[in-house]
């Protein structure tokens, strides 16, 4: 079955076909659920199911409604609410943690972590279902699913609508992941109104245009609400950011009034992933009630949602997919082009030397990246005869590049791959006896990893050092000179990754 075994680290899990079969499931799901139709949701009766609910950080509704939808399907639960209590307060690392779970043989891990990443790095770390409740900033699947549920259920449809989102665009991981998943979908207009310390991150915007998708970014609140058919409201969360002054500034200009509300469309619909803070309300109180405020019963849609997610995963329903199934990326290892070689005289009018006789020149690397080059290949530990520069050509005066010359010296395939993975584009001559014997040009591997030094640029990914969890830094090549992290999504040129 398409879904059996399936992790949910993040939307682009699915594909669009995917997305559509868990959102008709759920609502064959909420439909038996409003009628007490016992059988057609308790899949798991009898099957000694055992779902562990890990929430490193608070949660009410998250943790709740995969609870109610774990013991609706017939599975029991075990876990953690907190931390407080747990050998975590003892520093034992999230890698250990998981790792007793799974030797208590737990069917699935549910979990919520602050770390950005965190849920990749379990998906891949262990052999059960993996489902991602909030994995610091980064990205949040399970609340995705239920909004895009909620969105057609008021709606009917999942295309050609207007939809804002508001209030914490910069940390929201709700936001983030719902704005990939309509990525998906044709003629989504998308209304963006932030305090501008809170704005969407570049790289997403960047993504979202590319989809295709028509972003504009209102100056006030009410102006992006009244353009929208859903507005998706969302929390200042304060305990995520780093200047509490910014806080107060935004808060004050991202409340949703009675007053917006009147200036609405017909058939607009207000939602938010809850909770609305009562010292900060990103909603007015008032509002609770309204016919348009959709986000008590889109909290409600959490449970036959996350039941279907669950009973997929675990193989208790699917076999009935008939669409496109999610494939995998192939990695290539191919990244090394062999160049024809070309004899040329030895030139005197050089200020750097090339090498009279056996070892290896790096050259036409980015600008400056020559002393980055040298550590990595630990040149000054072994002791090399090297030379290294960033040169203007005499020829191509405005080509400037990097080089790096070393004297008996053969890089191996493996050297190769971290010159290719920090530099792409450069080639590499190998010198013996003083003539050209081989020639490559190095594009950028598709995974990257083994390069000394090198880390993620999110400060929050769980592969920095700094967190203590041991988790070492993976790189996907995302463009000709750009990586996205493995764990955690962070888009980096290859020259900021070490």
């Amino acid at each position: 079955m398409a879904f059996a075994n399936r992790d949910l680290t993040g939307i682009q899990d699915f594909t669009i076909d995917e997305t559509m079969y868990v959102l008709d499931k759920a609502t064959e799901m909420k439909h038996a659920l409003l009628h007490k139709d016992v059988q057609r949701y308790r899949l798991a009766d009898g099957r000694d199911l055992l779902a562990a609910l890990l929430f490193y950080e608070n949660s009410t509704r998250t943790r709740t409604s995969f609870e109610v939808a774990a013991q609706r399907l017939g599975m029991n639960v075990t876990g953690f609410a907190s931390v407080e209590g747990t050998s975590v307060k003892k520093g034992e690392s999230l890698r250990h943690t998981l790792d007793m779970y799974e030797a208590y043989l737990c069917d699935c891990i549910i979990m919520r972590h602050p770390l950005d990443g965190s849920a990749r790095f379990a998906a891949d770390h262990l052999g059960i279902p993996i489902f991602n409740a909030g994995d610091g900033k980064h990205e949040h699947p399970t609340q995705t699913l239920l909004d895009l549920f909620t969105i057609r259920e008021h709606l009917g449809r999942l295309h050609n609508f207007d939809l804002g989102i508001s209030g914490d665009l910069k940390y929201g991981r709700t936001a983030h992941s719902l704005a990939i998943a309509l990525m998906a979908f044709e003629g989504i207009r998308v209304h963006l109104f932030s305090h501008p310390s809170l704005a969407m991150p570049q790289e997403l915007l960047d993504m979202m245009a590319e989809s295709g998708m028509e972003i504009t970014v209102h100056e006030t609140l009410m102006d992006a609400a009244r353009n929208t058919d859903v507005l998706y409201q969302t929390r200042i969360q304060k305990e995520r950011m780093p200047d509490l002054s910014e806080y107060d500034k935004a808060k004050t200009i991202s409340e949703f009034t009675e007053k917006i509300m009147e200036k609405t469309r017909p058939h607009f619909g207000l939602m938010h992933p809850l909770p609305v803070d009562k010292g900060a309300p990103s909603i007015a109180s008032a509002l609770d009630k309204h016919p348009k405020a959709l986000y008590k019963t889109q909290a409600g849609n959490g449970v036959p949602t996350r039941l279907t997610e669950l009973a997929l995963a675990l193989g208790l329903m699917g076999d009935d997919f008939t669409g496109e199934p999610f494939r995998e990326s192939q990695c290539s290892e191919d990244f090394i082009e062999v160049l024809p070689i070309r004899e040329k005289p030895l030139r005197q009018d050089v200020s750097i030397r090339p090498i009279r006789n056996n070892g290896v020149v790096v050259d036409h690397m980015a600008p400056y990246m020559e002393e980055i080059l040298t550590q990595v290949l630990k040149v000054r530990e072994r002791r090399d005869i090297y030379r290294a520069a960033t040169v203007k050509p005499a020829s191509r005066p405005e080509d400037i590049k990097g080089m790096l010359m070393i004297e008996d010296r053969r890089l191996t395939e493996h050297e190769l791959k971290i010159v290719a993975s920090i530099s792409p584009g450069c080639t590499v001559n190998i010198i013996e006896n003083g003539t050209v014997t081989g020639k490559f040009r190095l594009s950028l591997p598709d995974k990257v990893c083994d390069v000394p030094g090198m880390m993620c640029a999110n400060k929050g990914c769980i592969s920095r050092p700094e967190h203590q969890e041991s988790v070492s830094p993976r790189m996907m090549k995302a463009g000709d000179r750009r990586v996205s992290c493995f764990y955690c999504g962070q888009i980096m040129h290859t020259n900021q990754i070490v």
